[in-house]
Parts: C-alpha cells; structure tokens; sequence
C-alpha cells in the first residue's frame, strides 16, 4: 500500500497547482466529482451529483457556491440542523476530552450519564437494559440477533420496499434499491 498520507498529500498537491494554473484558488474551485468518485467503491447510491462543502441549519452549500435547501436533514441525521451552536460546542468539548472510548474496552463517562438520564424515561420497568451503536444496519443486525433469540426461529420478515442498511445482513434484508447489491453476490 505504500504511504498513502504522502500520496494523498501529492494528489492535493498536483490538483491545486492545476487549479491555481487554470486561474482558481484551490479552496474554491470546485472538485472534479465525476473522476474523484469513480475512485469510490460500489455499494452506495447517490440522489445526486452534488458536492456539498458546508452546511447551516437546514442550508447547504455546494462545492460551487449554490446554497440550497436540504429537505433530507442528513437523512435524519442532522435534525437539529447543519452545525447547531450546541451541537458543535459539545461535539468541540467531547473531542477535547476523549473522542472515541470504545465500549467493550471500558467505559465512558457520556454513556453512563445518558443510561442515567435514559433510564427513567422507559415505558416500562422491565426495560431496563440498553445497547448502543454507530449505525443504524448494526442496530438492525442486533435486533434480527435478539429476535431470533427470543422466538428460537430462524428467519424473520421484511417487507418489500424496506431499507435496512448495507451490511452483508442488512443489504439482503433490503429491497428498497438493488444498488446497495449489485455485483456483490
């Protein structure tokens, strides 16, 4: 694999110099997407086209200059908006402290205060455990495993249209698009 941060440190380079030789600054000119995202592995589908170089509230704007709205909020991801005040300081606190405590290394501090504030909010007693994830597929993953557990079957159901994620599991348990598939098996 050789160095890759000095290579990628050389393909940035030689891109700027051709921006800068072509009459653009290089921290505005847009990127050449069509080239830079044949480089990306198959798997992913797009809506579009877009570069998109920041985000404010519900805003984005694009790699060149177009400020639109973003009626998906990050798929659901960014619901209090691109770059919410708060949500940037806690983000800034918690990178100061500690950025990623893996759970099955030891715990954290962010974890066991949420599970103390999660905690009472339950609509029952009997909900009294939690499992925390990165991903929405490993979510899926997890509740297919408990699932399974808990009935002793082997199978479960999905339901034709439903996106579930891009995981080996999650993508055959998805029939919403067959690009998430395609070529994979």
């Amino acid at each position: 694999w050789g160095d890759r941060s000095s290579s990628m440190a050389a393909l940035r380079a030689a891109r700027a110099a051709r921006l800068v030789a072509s009459g653009h600054s290089p921290r505005e000119a847009p990127l050449d997407a069509p080239a830079t995202m044949s480089r990306l592995a198959r798997g992913v589908g797009r809506a579009t086209e877009l570069v998109m170089r920041r985000g404010a509230g519900s805003r984005v704007e694009t790699a060149c200059g177009q400020s639109m709205l973003d009626f998906t909020c990050g798929i659901g991801v960014t619901n209090t908006g691109h770059c919410h005040p708060r949500v940037v300081e806690a983000a800034q606190a918690q990178c100061g402290k500690l950025i990623h405590g893996q759970v099955n290394i030891g715990w954290h501090e962010p974890m066991l205060e949420l599970i103390d504030e999660l905690a009472p909010a339950m609509p029952h007693a009997s909900l009294d455990s939690f499992f925390f994830t990165t991903t929405g597929a490993e979510a899926v993953e997890n509740a297919v495993k408990l699932a399974k557990h808990a009935t002793g079957r082997p199978n479960v159901v999905v339901f034709q249209g439903g996106y579930h994620g891009r995981t080996h599991l999650t993508m055959g348990m998805t029939s919403s698009s067959n690009v998430y598939s395609r070529g994979f098996g």
